[in-house]
Formats: structure tokens, sequence, C-alpha cells
């Protein structure tokens, strides 16, 4: 079942939704092979992955002959364009040709935090691709990019395609989801200032997942139940201490957790040498396959994308070597 601040959220952003879904609903009329691209882009905690879980859960009651992928970098794994109808399909072990002449339906994917994806990761090009492979079948895909600004020249995928920005939540929108969260939770209060001020923090970025975090460890620190300014100091205090406590909690990617681990430690910047040797001593003690040096160095590009941390090349006698730091992440504790 879908949880209550994903409804929350979906409502806040019924303008978005109704948007996709009417397109979706286009979809699923057309009697002749279509493939629809929907690329959806906006700030972490604008209600993109949440309203993408809402229009799969519609969607399954909607369309009986609608089959779903969600692919994000972490669920994606080795697999292949085949591999991942094979689990969308039920048809393991079935060979391209033999999926080819068994599908029947028509196909919604959706690929999240697509700017995670390396390069060199063949998943997305390949599902850009997929009605190449399969011209007499349909796709409704829809890319979700963790990013304000416009992410792709879409000259360079095919037509159709449509565009949807999802703006940064305003302070009431924020503080409208903090008093429906508290609605659905009977026996917590929390005093008028404290929500503000949650409010205020979130709004910053326009996170509502940010204020959620804030005002659950906020209850989870109050002794009976109420919460006021004092107990969201405390929480505030925390985050400043390790600011990349949140944005690791809410990574999916094991290697980039331990990398901003790494980065959060110790001095302002490290080299990534010195980086690549406590990675592997930190994946082994975790019991994670550690990644070779250029995959590696691929993962601190993808942070570095996402505003996590930051890097330059520098010449030094020994050689050119990457100097790593991480991002300011200390506007958690501006009011």
């Amino acid at each position: 079942m879908e949880s209550d601040l994903a409804r929350e959220v979906a409502q806040l952003r019924r303008e978005e939704y109704e948007k996709i879904w009417m397109l979706l609903g286009m979809f699923m009329e057309s009697e002749e092979p279509l493939t629809i691209i929907v690329v959806v882009w906006g700030k972490p905690g604008t209600g993109k992955t949440t309203v993408a879980r809402k229009l799969m859960e519609d969607a399954k009651y909607a369309w009986k002959n609608l089959e779903q992928i969600y692919l994000d970098p972490g669920t994606a794994g080795h697999g292949g364009l085949f591999s991942l109808l094979q689990n969308a399909c039920g048809l393991r072990g079935y060979s391209g040709l033999e999926i080819f002449s068994l599908l029947r339906n028509k196909f919604l994917i959706v690929v999240d935090n697509v700017e995670a994806f390396s390069s060199a990761d063949k998943h997305v090009s390949r599902v850009l691709r997929i009605s190449e492979v399969f011209p007499r079948r349909s796709f409704f895909i829809l890319l979700i990019f963790r990013s304000d600004s416009n992410p792709l020249d879409i000259t360079m995928i095919p037509p159709p395609v449509y565009m949807i920005h999802f703006k940064p939540y305003t302070f009431h929108e924020i503080r409208i989801m903090l008093k429906d969260f508290l609605n659905k939770h009977e026996g917590f209060s929390v005093d008028e200032q404290a929500l503000n001020m949650i409010s205020r923090i979130a709004g910053f970025k326009g996170d509502a997942r940010l204020a959620i975090e804030i005002l659950k460890a906020s209850l989870n620190i109050s002794e009976d139940k109420h919460v006021d300014e004092k107990h969201v100091f405390k929480v505030l205090k925390k985050l400043a201490d390790n600011p990349l406590g949140y944005v690791n909690a809410n990574l999916n990617d094991i290697h980039e957790k331990m990398i901003l681990e790494i980065v959060s430690e110790g001095t302002p910047t490290i080299r990534f040498k010195k980086l690549f040797e406590k990675y592997r001593s930190l994946a082994k003690e975790n019991g994670v396959k550690p990644l070779g040096y250029t995959q590696l160095w691929k993962k601190v590009r993808m942070l570095k994308n996402k505003m996590l941390l930051d890097f330059k090349v520098a010449s030094f006698s020994s050689g050119r070597t990457g100097i790593i730091w991480g991002s300011d992440l200390n506007w958690v504790t501006k009011l």
C-alpha cells in the first residue's frame, strides 16, 4: 500500500500527476504501436518519485494489459534489456526472439535518478532504443532526473517527448504536509513555532522529504510525544554535526555511501588514490565487492553531478591526481 506521505505529496502535485496520467491514457487508447517519452526533472524532495509510484499503482488497477518496469541505479543490476523484460513478464530463460513473439501487452517503464547511471551504463540508452528492438510494441517511458535545470537536449530523443518540471515545494505546501502527517499519527503534537521552524529549514531547498525526516527525528527524541523548538534545535544540531547523515540515508548506492563516509572524515580534502585505498578497506569490512579504479572515479563524478562533493585534477611531481572534497551541506543549519 502507498504510504501516507506518498498520498500527501501526490495530492500537492496533482497538476503534474494529471499531466502524466493524461498522456498515459492517450498512450493506452492508441491502437497503433506507439512510444511516448516523458522527461521529469526537479530538485530532490519535490515529489517526482512519489508521483511516479502513484502512477504505477493507479495504472495497475486501471489497465490489466500494461506491464511495468521500475529501474534505478540500486535495482538495475547487470542484466541487459532482455533480462528486464524477462523479469517483468515472468519469462526468465526465454530468448529475445521468444519474448518478441510472446509480448502482447503495452509497457510502462520508469527510469528513476537517471543522472546517477554512468555514461558507460547501457540501461538508459537501451530503454530509449527499445522501440527499435520491438517496432510493433508500445512503450511509455518516464525518465526522472534529480536536477533543477533542463537535463536533456530533446532533439537527441525520438519524438514524441514531453517535458515536465517539478518546482520546489513552498513553505506553505511543506507546512500542509507536516500537518497532514501529524493528523495521521494520533497521540503526537507539535508547537506551531516548531512547525514553522521545520518548514523554513526544508523550504530553503523546497525539500518535503527533509521536512518529514526532521519532524520524525524530533518526535523520536520527545519523551511526552510533544515537540517544541528545543527538540527541533537538537535535531538540527545533529544534522549540522553530520550533514552527510541525512544525505547518506537517502542514497541507494552502497559505493556512493562509502565514498561520502570517507570524504566526510578527517581532512577537508583527499587524494583519489588515498580515497581508493580507504574505499577498498571499507568495502572489505562491509562484505561488499569493491569497484575498480576507473569505476570508482565514475562514482565520484556521479556524486559531483548530485552536488554532494567536488573535485579537481591537479599536477604534482608524482603526476596528475584527483583532489576530492565534500560539498557545503551546512545549508541545513540556516534559518
